[in-house]
């Protein structure tokens, strides 16, 4: 195995310091070239340890009545993964016609909004939908770049996260474009689905591009679901647009926002941006906003979720 010849050339470079002139210095030279080099093998005994370890766990869980698709944009040349998940009397129904929920991050989220789902379909409290989740089939770093990229509504060349640089931004006007031509018609000609009745469940980076497709492309969806949406984006880029925007939509449309109690930037500006809403007195525009006590940012999602859909999909 190449790793571990390596590990055997690095050892053979550990060697002891010799003699001259500067010996002090060049023993302090060696020694810190060596601490460096034990640290280095140490660290790739340990990358071999879970190599080795991850060989023998080579199945995958399966989720009950889900299914997996790909699909490429010609917007933005991005192969996304298409996750389904299936009422679970779909297939003892050949007419029946489904709601569509459209999920942003299907990536890390999906296993637990099927599950979600079902439970309130079980006790009626919904009525059964076919959930499409939208990922990439990447590893984690490069997911956060690429939903980056997707879901910011303009480019901020000038975001830091932390102490770095942020990924890619400003595609959610192409990200759209795939959602509208693409991704719809697709699920459309595949799935009995009911065209008309089109949700959104989006959290954080998703909560924000679910705020700019409600401003954008206001009838894209008729449901949306969105869950500490980060409006802080771009010095409050929607927050402000709202204010002078003009909208109106052509069906009942719904909006569930929520956040944590603890998520304290996110839930102000969540606050703002549905007052704003409200003021505007629109016709057809359902709106529902909750600070959930004792949750953050990331806790949020078990209760929100489940308000959201009870919300957004009561008669």
């Amino acid at each position: 195995m190449k790793i571990h010849s390596y590990i055997t050339t690095i050892f053979t470079l550990l060697v002891l310091p010799t003699a001259c002139n500067n010996k002090t210095s060049l023993d302090s030279q060696l020694k810190v070239e060596n601490d460096s080099l034990k640290q280095e093998i140490l660290t790739l005994k340990t990358q071999i340890k879970l190599t080795d370890s991850l060989k023998k766990y080579t199945s995958k869980v399966t989720i009950a009545n889900t299914d997996v698709k790909e699909l490429t944009s010609k917007f933005n040349n991005q192969k996304y993964q298409i996750k389904i998940s299936y009422p679970k009397n779909y297939f003892k129904n050949s007419t029946k016609r489904y709601p569509v929920l459209y999920v942003i991050d299907a990536e890390t989220n999906f296993g637990g909004i099927s599950y979600i789902v079902q439970r309130l379909i079980k006790d009626k409290l919904i009525p059964e939908i076919l959930v499409v989740g939208i990922a990439y089939n990447t590893d984690y770093k490069n997911f956060y770049r690429l939903r980056s990229r997707d879901l910011t509504p303009l480019e901020d060349k000038g975001l830091k996260m932390g102490n770095h640089r942020v990924d890619p931004t400003g595609g959610a006007p192409k990200f759209s474009d795939f959602l509208k031509f693409e991704l719809f018609p697709f699920i459309e000609k595949e799935y009995r689905i009911k065209k008309e009745d089109r949700a959104i469940y989006g959290h954080s980076y998703g909560g924000l591009y679910g705020s700019y497709a409600l401003l954008d492309r206001p009838n894209l969806f008729n449901r949306y679901l969105l869950l500490g949406p980060s409006l802080w984006y771009k010095d409050k880029l929607l927050v402000n647009q709202v204010s002078n925007q003009k909208l109106s939509f052509n069906k009942t449309t719904k909006l569930y926002m929520g956040s944590g109690e603890f998520d304290l930037r996110i839930k102000d500006y969540q606050e703002e941006f549905v007052n704003l809403l409200q003021k505007k007195n629109i016709s057809n525009l359902k709106i529902k906003s909750e600070v959930v006590k004792n949750e953050t940012h990331r806790t949020i999602f078990g209760v929100g979720f489940t308000n959201g859909l009870r919300f957004i999909y009561t008669q």
